[in-house]
């Protein structure tokens, strides 16, 4: 079995990655199913195998313990570590080759708190990966897109897990943009040049010291253009995973 995380902002579209692109795989004819562990989730774009909310729902925390939505959430996840053990006898339950995990849609909650990292440690014995969603409207921006790196080399810090680079929602960029944002990954030089010329003063001097700890942090970063309204890209982020995780081969015999 192998889990994969879906980690990215607010907003850059993990739900509806998780749902498109496990129909994709079942189109490849591999054993999928999905997992959502955002207890705020009320609507999803995908039928969830095995669903947080089947334990834990914000809206009946925040009426249980008198919170607003935000305290609500943040308590909700904090529950989340009583269930991890019902949540893998779940999972296990479907024995799935390939597993979908759609994280809370508030990052911070799950990425940057000892949760996300406990979470991903005891979720099963299955071999762990994670995607983490570039959203590409957010990125035409070249501090945006530097912000984004720099989040993607903590959430790796943190995770120590193979690590799969997105650029989601790119049907919503002309074919210029797109090109753009691939150059910035291609080449770093691209990427300062246009810091350089498009951003001033605290701006341009924070992206350029976020460059530095990223530099230093030494992941790579080559995002794969998705699109989970006409599926492009699925079938290199297929093959991404396939090669990190099952030397090339499919993940269902």
């Amino acid at each position: 079995m192998n889990l994969i995380f879906i980690v990215g902002t607010a907003a850059s579209g993990k739900s509806n990655l998780t749902a498109a692109f496990s129909r994709w795989l079942e189109m490849q004819r591999e054993d999928v199913m999905s997992v959502n562990l955002d207890p705020g989730a009320i609507s999803l774009p995908y039928a969830a195998n095995v669903n947080v909310r089947d334990y834990i729902k914000v809206e009946q925390v925040m009426e249980e313990y008198n919170l607003g939505p935000n305290g609500g959430l943040m308590v909700a996840c904090d529950l989340m570590a009583g269930v991890i053990d019902n949540l893998s006898q779940d999972i296990e339950d479907f024995t799935p080759d390939i597993c979908l995990v759609d994280t809370p849609g508030q990052m911070e909650l799950f990425a940057f708190r000892n949760l996300g990292a406990a979470i991903a440690e005891k979720l099963t014995d299955a071999e762990k990966g994670l995607v983490y969603l570039f959203d590409s409207a957010f990125c035409r921006d070249p501090l945006n897109y530097v912000m984004n790196m720099f989040l993607a080399s903590a959430i790796n810090t943190r995770f120590q897990l193979p690590q799969f680079q997105v650029l989601s929602k790119i049907d919503l960029l002309k074919e210029i943009e797109l090109e753009e944002i691939m150059g910035w990954a291609d080449d770093v030089n691209l990427l300062e040049e246009a810091i350089d010329a498009r951003l001033s003063g605290m701006k341009k001097e924070i992206s350029q010291d976020m460059m530095e700890v990223i530099e230093r942090i030494g992941l790579d970063f080559n995002p794969i253009p998705c699109s989970s309204k006409t599926n492009d890209g699925f079938n290199a982020l297929y093959g991404e995973l396939q090669r990190v995780f099952t030397g090339g081969e499919k993940f269902t015999p």
